[in-house]
């Protein structure tokens, strides 16, 4: 059994009338081809479909809708930078605070700690331009 598209399948069928109709000068035989539905050809012709429902088409956005999607993003994007830059200069405040509890308890036993550099909080933020 041969494969073959459902384009070439419905060009092979017009193909087959014609030649009833040209050729043979047969109008019956070609009235039947052109009544028979491209599957009952396929069958009776002993023809594979290979995409028997035909081609799908994925639906193409149009420029305008492709520059509203990315405004859509860019605003999301910026909201969800802003939620993470308030949870690290939160984190950063209960650094500090932990980090200045700690400095005490070292001063009180006579120990000096160097400061650490928080980068959240030095406004340093690799993911915004």
């Amino acid at each position: 059994m041969k494969s073959i598209t459902r384009q070439d399948l419905e060009r092979r069928k017009a193909q087959a009338e014609r030649f009833a109709r040209d050729v043979l000068d047969d109008d019956d035989l070609a009235s039947e081809i052109e009544g028979e539905s491209l599957e009952e050809y396929a069958e009776h012709r002993r023809i594979a479909l290979v995409n028997p429902k035909g081609a799908r088409k994925m639906a193409v956005p149009t420029r305008s809708e492709l520059l509203e999607r990315i405004d859509e993003l860019e605003t999301e994007n910026t909201d969800l930078q802003d939620r993470l830059d308030q949870i690290s200069d939160l984190s950063a405040a209960e650094d500090e605070g932990e980090g200045e509890e700690e400095e005490e308890e070292a001063e009180s036993q006579g120990e000096e700690r160097p400061r650490r550099r928080n980068v959240a909080r030095a406004g340093v933020n690799p993911r915004r331009r």
